[in-house]
């Protein structure tokens, strides 16, 4: 696999000042994914504005990350409803005319 497409996770904390403790939780918790290539942590940069949110979470607002997972299922959830609920909407347009 190349890791050309992907952020090594050492540079990333090193480079942002973000504990690689901070890192663990976040697999810990299964809220980012990493790629092993060549005994090296690499993330896809998809994940570095979750990394970021997540950590502006627990630093700046206190939340540890048991409410932060909480936190991010319930986004989730209305993220879901929100799409549905436009679905529903732009049906119901159909039968107004």
């Amino acid at each position: 696999m190349n890791s050309e497409n992907y952020i090594q996770i050492e540079v990333y904390c090193e480079r942002t000042q973000t504990p690689i403790e901070f890192i663990n939780d976040l697999l810990e918790f299964e809220m980012i994914k990493v790629q092993q290539i060549e005994n090296k942590t690499y993330v896809e940069p998809q994940y570095l504005v979750e990394i970021e949110r997540i950590y502006r979470l627990r630093e700046d607002l206190g939340i540890n990350m048991e409410g932060i997972d909480t936190l991010n299922h319930m986004i989730k959830k209305v993220n879901r409803l929100e799409q549905e609920l436009k679905l529903l909407r732009d049906r119901l347009t159909i039968y107004e005319h």
